[in-house]
């Protein structure tokens, strides 16, 4: 996919985002995120990743357990003929993932296209 913006969410720190990363600046920026929280009523840290466009992809990136990380993978379509705001949806959530699985999922995000992703979801979904 192309055009992948990338964000986060810490109510605690500043951490160093780059706006458009590609792989290896995407890879980098998971592997250095800081995702303890240092104050036990924070909020829980999440790592933004979004494919934009007519069709968008997203995913959420987030560690409640220490070496273990949550997806949630989405994908949105526009229905042919039915205008822009007609879209179908896909979403899965992928629990308890090792780093290896996460830094997978994210170079799969990148490497391949809307259509591998949408399949990749509904896969899993079912």
């Amino acid at each position: 996919m192309e055009g992948i913006f990338c964000s986060y969410y810490d109510e605690e720190i500043d951490q160093d985002v780059p706006l458009q990363p590609d792989l290896a600046e995407a890879i980098s920026f998971f592997k250095g995120f800081i995702w303890e929280n240092q104050n036990e009523e924070s909020t829980m840290k999440m790592l933004i990743l979004q494919a934009t466009g007519s069709d968008e992809a997203s995913l959420f990136i987030s560690s409640l357990n220490k070496g273990k990380w949550e997806i949630g993978a989405t994908a949105s379509t526009r229905r042919r003929f039915l205008g822009p705001f007609f879209k179908r949806v896909t979403s899965e959530s992928f629990i308890d993932n090792t780093e290896r699985e996460t830094l997978e999922f994210i170079s799969f995000f990148y490497q391949k296209t809307l259509a591998d992703f949408i399949a990749l979801l509904e896969k899993n979904g079912h």
